[in-house]
């Protein structure tokens, strides 16, 4: 621990008291680290393919790597940063020598926070993983302290209706192993950020021992460029992702759901639909008015999904609300779910987030519970937003663990993106959007897409599988405000 006469404002340390407040701020959560004795130190390799748990070895990436994630015994989440920092400090690195090389001496990009002291005058990067304190962010203790059932108090409960925890009053920090110092930042910009992004940030030392941030960069600065038209692109075959199909509702638009099942058995008319080549459901399959009932969905369900693989294959994935585990990976629907489907060799039933490589494209994605956590705790207004500014940090659930609920994973984040994918989607959303981040010259880009819930814009989202820019959005009904 550091002196107790630093400056508060560039390392708060929580005084033990036991009848202090149980609301949650910047340092309890994250108080100043000490440096270990090196007989005690732990160094976590960068570059491991896989996690070692006992005799099992767990993939690093393929289609089962999410599902194996969730079998990974509990440790602390702090550990969970630990990795995190050290997968991706070395592209945030790369990236913002790319940007400031030119204008920050190499001396001055530091290894870490605790060497701003030895550097030169001038501007400094440095490399941490960001705190954002939110006051208007409600206490996790509190939340349990009266409940007799835990899932009742959780946040997934209600997140469609939880309102955003940003507030003028937010601040941010970055830290590392070593040090954690205090941003600078007009409110705005701290709106954007999130807790658990690895960043490189560009700026100055106050005397107050804070840093006056005047840039920030990501692992990766991916730009956006115009999806070809339509009229020349080849015709298929596609990928089919749908999602919120919210089945059992008292409302739930059955017609629709008919039209779009027709649609993708061929038996439409129209020229795409003999196209389709696989479909992926992305969450959101049963409607249950709480999480403890049992959805009364599960019969038509089955039957939808039995139908489907008589002709393709047929991925679904668990999301909101759907019977699986709460926390981030969720594990497949219970094979019990589907005894009618599961006859068919075509249907599989997946994790969420779920990875997969189809006709040579890498597919990632998830059921959307990530991109809602991104959209209430910062002032990023829309879902593409948050789906591209994910791909940019090479996270896909930043906020996990701090306000997404996952498991505290000791020797590796699940949520890194180790390669860049061609499709990187996410469900559940109240209209479709998609989005062509185009990479460095001779790199593949990335098509982002946000898929509707189709409870609130009946359609589904065909994305080419020898062109992912080559992308239809098919509609089957009104879509709801």
């Amino acid at each position: 621990m550091s002196s107790a006469k630093q400056d508060a404002e560039s390392s708060p340390t929580k005084a033990p008291d036991a009848n202090e407040s149980l609301k949650r701020k910047g340092s309890d959560v994250t108080p100043e680290k000490g440096v270990l004795p090196p007989s005690q130190k732990r160094v976590v390799s960068p570059t491991a393919p896989a996690v070692q748990q006992g005799t099992a070895v767990i993939a690093g990436s393929g289609e089962d790597k999410f599902r194996s994630f969730a079998k990974v015994s509990w440790m602390q989440y702090n550990n969970l940063y630990t990795v995190r920092l050290a997968k991706l400090r070395g592209a945030a690195l790369t990236q913002a020598q790319s940007l400031w090389s030119s204008e920050v001496p190499a001396s001055n990009f530091l290894s870490s926070i605790d060497d701003k002291s030895k550097a030169a005058p001038g501007d400094l990067v440095i490399i941490g993983i960001v705190f954002k304190d939110m006051p208007k962010r409600s206490n996790v203790i509190e939340q349990y302290r009266d409940c007799q059932v835990a899932t009742s108090c959780l946040p997934e409960e209600d997140i469609d209706k939880q309102e955003n925890l940003c507030s003028e009053a937010d601040e941010a920090w970055l830290e590392d192993a070593t040090f954690r110092i205090k941003l600078n930042l007009d409110a705005e910009r701290v709106a954007k950020l999130a807790t658990g992004l690895v960043a490189a940030i560009r700026g100055t030392v106050t005397a107050k021992g804070t840093f006056d941030v005047k840039q920030i960069c990501f692992t990766q600065g991916l730009a956006s460029s115009p999806l070809p038209s339509p009229a020349r692109t080849t015709a298929g075959p596609y990928l089919a992702l749908l999602s919120g199909l919210n089945i059992g509702a008292p409302d739930e638009d059955v017609d629709a759901r008919d039209r779009a099942v027709n649609f993708l058995l061929g038996k439409s008319g129209q020229s795409r639909c003999n196209s389709v080549e696989r479909v992926m459901v992305c969450g959101g399959v049963y409607w249950v008015k709480e999480l403890k009932d049992v959805p009364p969905g599960l019969d038509a369900a089955d039957k939808v999904f039995a139908q489907l693989a008589e002709k393709l294959p047929v991925d679904v994935l668990p999301g909101h609300k759907d019977p699986s585990n709460l926390s981030l990976p969720q594990m497949p629907l219970h094979p019990y779910f589907f005894p009618t489907a599961q006859k068919n060799s075509q249907f599989k039933s997946v994790s969420n987030p779920y990875e997969c490589t189809l006709g040579g494209l890498q597919i990632l994605g998830s059921a959307g519970q990530p991109v809602r956590d991104m959209l209430r705790c910062t002032s990023i207004s829309t879902p593409m937003e948050a789906l591209t500014t994910c791909l940019d940090a090479s996270l896909l659930a930043p906020t996990a663990p701090d306000t997404l609920i996952t498991q505290p994973f000791d020797k590796a984040d699940p949520f890194i993106i180790e390669k860049m994918p061609q499709v990187l989607f996410s469900a559940g959303h109240s209209k479709a959007e998609v989005e062509w981040r185009a990479a460095a010259p001779g790199s593949p880009g990335t098509l982002c897409v946000c898929v509707p819930a189709f409870h609130k814009h009946p359609a589904v989202v065909l994305v080419n599988l020898q062109d992912p820019r080559d992308v239809h959005i098919e509609e089957f009904g009104t879509q709801k405000s």
